[in-house]
């Protein structure tokens, strides 16, 4: 019995060198980040390029930076040049192009650095119009449990009661602005952003809706529209406080997979980075379409706005 056991302690043994042998095999550096993001119908954006540093060896802003490093890119069969500006290190921007990024046009990046290659593709997006945007105030707040959901390591989490405003938020856009047999798998991205002066909790934001990101053609369709309703929350002292006056900016973002998956990625928890699409890199390059609308909210009741 204890001769089997010992084969036993002496397999796991193994196992255990072994297993350290392969974890300790160099996988292949990726030190290159990219970020770029064309607009559609806006003329080519800058792109900016870091490099990957260890978590203990923070640097300023001109060792993060990747300089040096070769930018190209094919927008339609187009070849445009970036050059490093000499005043933001790591910043690139387009030598002498006025072109714009034209709804339909594929693209292509390819940034050289330092012996690296990274590589991002795609297609320029169909643009996208935010239609009427209707804003509902409750006449008075509501009592809310707030909690610090920062602490996850203990029982002892505390809350406390307190009033908000929640804001229901109401928008919609053109569900024919796709042309027919056009590609479909577009993403699409509606975000309020209160410009309120206290933010409510983690926990709080997470039973509201203040921003969402689907499949284009999972969004309801009423009357011709893709139509969307969120929620943001706007805390005050007591129940009876009025409602306080703040800006709100309302923005629609349409792009594809990638930019889908960066989207829901980049406020997660549970990941260091968000999910990237570079090849022979790490960050994220694609296309998107935008347009917002910002107004004043100022009493309760409801009211609605277009472009």
């Amino acid at each position: 019995m204890l001769r089997a056991f010992g084969g036993v302690l002496l397999m796991a043994g193994l196992v255990l060198v072994l297993g350290r042998c392969d974890l300790a095999e160099p996988t292949e550096p990726r030190s290159l980040v990219v970020e770029a993001f064309l607009t559609t119908d806006r003329a080519l954006p800058p792109i900016t390029l870091r490099r990957t540093r260890p978590l203990d060896a923070p640097g300023s802003r001109a060792e993060n930076a990747a300089q040096g490093a070769a930018v190209e890119l094919d927008l339609g069969g187009q070849t445009v040049v970036y050059d490093e500006r000499d005043s933001r290190p790591g910043r690139y921007v387009p030598r002498g192009a006025s072109e714009t990024a034209r709804a339909g046009v594929p693209w292509a990046l390819t940034v050289r650095w330092r012996g690296e290659v990274a590589r991002a593709e795609g297609r320029v997006p169909p643009s996208i119009d935010l239609g009427e945007v209707c804003v509902d105030v409750p006449d008075s707040p509501v009592q809310a449990v707030r909690v610090d959901s920062l602490r996850r390591d203990s029982l002892d989490i505390p809350a406390e009661r307190g009033y908000l405003y929640p804001v229901d938020v109401s928008l919609e856009w053109p569900a024919g602005s796709i042309p027919a047999g056009a590609d479909t798998t577009h993403w699409v991205r509606p975000q309020l952003r209160p410009d309120t002066t206290e933010s409510t909790s983690r926990v709080v934001n997470f039973f509201l809706e203040p921003v969402d990101v689907r499949r284009e053609d999972q969004f309801r369709t009423q009357h011709g529209q893709r139509t969307w309703r969120g929620v943001y929350a706007v805390p005050v002292e007591d129940s009876a406080s009025a409602f306080p006056e703040h800006d709100l900016s309302v923005t629609l973002t349409r792009g594809d997979t990638a930019f889908a998956a960066f989207a829901r990625s980049r406020d997660d928890p549970e990941r260091r980075e968000p999910v990237s699409n570079v090849d022979g890199g790490v960050g994220v390059a694609t296309a998107v379409a935008i347009d917002s609308l910002r107004r004043t909210v100022a009493s309760a009741g409801e009211r609605c706005y277009t472009p």
